[in-house]
């Protein structure tokens, strides 16, 4: 038993070396290209390469800080005061999440066109230039800032009345203690839930690509198949990684005070109950980013549904649906594959090396598509060099690509599952004479049921939705849903990318909807004011 338990964390260690190796593997080569000896690496920044760079900032410094703003004002009013409708607004205020940011920037694009809807009612001279700096920043904001509601929302729902109550015994009232205590402590929530946004825009494509922008991610589609130059395409790609790595950083950063509160209490803070006025003002304000980032862009994309009549267009939307149900299907039964052999791995185990391999081997999801995507054009460019051939590609690296940025999604929910089985019932089976392969499925496997099913969902509904690393990878004459919208709306067919729009958007909503009708049904103030205690 000792030497098996001995060498259990090698074994451990072995197979997330090879999983983080596979992962890690276009990263590393973005950099190394990034690094060639042929190019003056400083080269990077001169040309369109700063301004790149200072493009890919400004988006991220304006669309996060209204993302920051608008996320923090409405899970405060929602966790923090009571009036009605509350509740249905705190669900509506993430449906801005099922929206691919592409997908909005498009609707808007026809929206506020000389030729749209809101040109009929303020003049065509007088509308605003969407297509613009600014109009990627409103856009990218309006889709970003649920990543900081709701984890404000969870953070601000489970603070304890302690708080409160201290406050108020130094004589703040309950609005002012509300807002200077409880969304203070609420700060490494809103730190992750921003670097969470900062990392979406920072690697956001479609919205810059199609409002004129000059982002990192638009540089390097530019360079490579505009230029040809995939060197210059690799340090773009790698510059794009370390200011995303500064992202996970500051997400990282901000756990380490998640749960400085010693008292998650069983008494729970207050809710400030509002005049009709103030609630009027709370309902009308909450009602904004709703109307904003979700109803307006739906609207406009079904009042085009109306005048799709081309039977052309359905037939390439059908194949599209095709590739799509093909390439997430694959792409989310590899990764949950690769993701449980990660969660055994590293179950239970305190081993510094497996925690930095497992850190490597789930650093994907924080990576954008483009630096993966360009990581493997340089490995396949570097194979097709040493064997004197076309390096193989197709569907294989794509799905390839798919896994790589998306493990993290499927890992998360399986060891999250894998966490609420008790350590000793698998003892108690092996007592009782059961192997590794019967314990797990017989006593895991119904119990992760669940949570495979979620993280899986989740996995092929990102899959469905990524477009830089689709664009870069896919094989000629392949179309993916968010392939084809992107292609009819550049090309101004709004009326036939809105099929293929509202299908992603339906598709999105499931878990948008789930995971906030979670978050405020889990609400223990919820909860006391649905079953009063006498």
């Amino acid at each position: 038993m000792i030497a098996k338990a001995m060498t259990l964390p090698f074994k451990g260690a072995a197979v997330i070396f090879v999983i983080a190796a596979i992962v890690a593997a276009p990263i590393i080569a973005t950099l190394w290209g990034a690094t060639d000896t042929s190019r003056n690496i400083m080269q990077i920044f001169e040309g369109p390469g700063l301004r790149y760079a200072l493009g890919t900032l400004t988006l991220c410094l304006i669309a996060g800080a209204g993302a920051a703003i608008i996320g923090t004002l409405a899970a405060s009013i929602v966790c923090l005061c009571q009036f009605p409708g509350r509740r249905a607004l705190a669900v509506a205020l993430a449906l801005p999440f099922a929206i691919p940011a592409y997908i909005s920037a498009y609707a808007y694009g026809d929206f506020l066109g000389p030729f749209g809807p809101a040109a009929g009612f303020i003049g065509a001279a007088n509308m605003p230039e969407i297509r613009s700096m600014p109009g990627a920043a409103f856009i990218l904001m309006l889709s970003t800032y649920p990543y900081v509601y709701l984890a404000m929302a969870a953070s601000l729902s489970s603070r304890s009345s302690a708080l409160m109550e201290a406050a108020r015994t130094l004589g703040a009232r309950p609005r002012r203690a509300a807002l200077s205590v409880l969304v203070a402590a609420g700060r490494p929530a809103l730190a992750g839930g921003l670097a969470l946004a900062l990392m979406e825009i920072a690697a956001e494509y479609g919205v810059a690509d199609y409002f004129g922008v000059a982002t990192l991610s638009v540089g390097i589609f530019r360079t490579w198949h505009g230029l040809g130059d995939l060197g210059a395409a690799t340090q773009l790609a790698a510059l794009l990684f370390f200011v995303a790595l500064i992202f996970v950083l500051l997400e990282q950063s901000s756990r380490s005070g998640a749960a400085s509160e010693q008292s998650y209490a069983r008494r729970h803070a207050p809710s400030v109950v509002l005049s009709p006025f103030h609630a009027l003002l709370a309902i009308l304000s909450l009602l904004l980013p709703i109307i904003f980032g979700f109803l307006i862009p739906t609207g406009v994309l079904i009042e085009n549904l109306a005048q799709t009549h081309s039977i052309a267009a359905a037939r390439g939307l059908s194949q599209a649906l095709v590739n799509t149900s093909l390439v997430a299907s694959t792409g989310a039964i590899i990764a949950v594959g690769i993701a449980t052999l990660l969660a055994y791995a590293g179950r239970g185990s305190r081993n510094i090396l497996v925690q930095i391999l497992l850190r490597i081997a789930t650093l994907g999801y924080a990576v954008p598509g483009a630096v993966i995507a360009i990581g493997l054009l340089a490995i396949g460019s570097a194979v097709s060099q040493w064997i004197g051939a076309g390096a193989a590609g197709g569907l294989a690296i794509l799905v390839y690509a798919y896994g790589a940025r998306f493990l993290t999604a499927a890992f998360n929910s399986i060891a999250g599952g894998l966490e609420q089985i008790n350590p000793q019932m698998d003892a108690a089976a092996r007592v009782l004479g059961a192997g590794p392969a019967k314990i797990a499925g017989v006593i895991h496997l119904p119990q992760l049921r669940g949570a495979i099913a979620a993280g899986g969902a989740i996995v092929a509904i990102d899959i469905a939705k990524e477009l830089p690393a689709t664009l870069l990878l896919r094989p000629f004459n392949f179309e993916t849903l968010a392939t084809r919208i992107y292609r009819l709306a550049s090309d101004e067919r709004l009326a036939d990318a809105a099929p293929a729009a509202l299908l992603l958007i339906g598709v999105g909503l499931i878990p948008v909807l789930f995971l906030s009708s979670t978050i405020f049904a889990a609400s223990p103030r919820d909860r006391q004011r649905e079953d009063p205690q006498p």
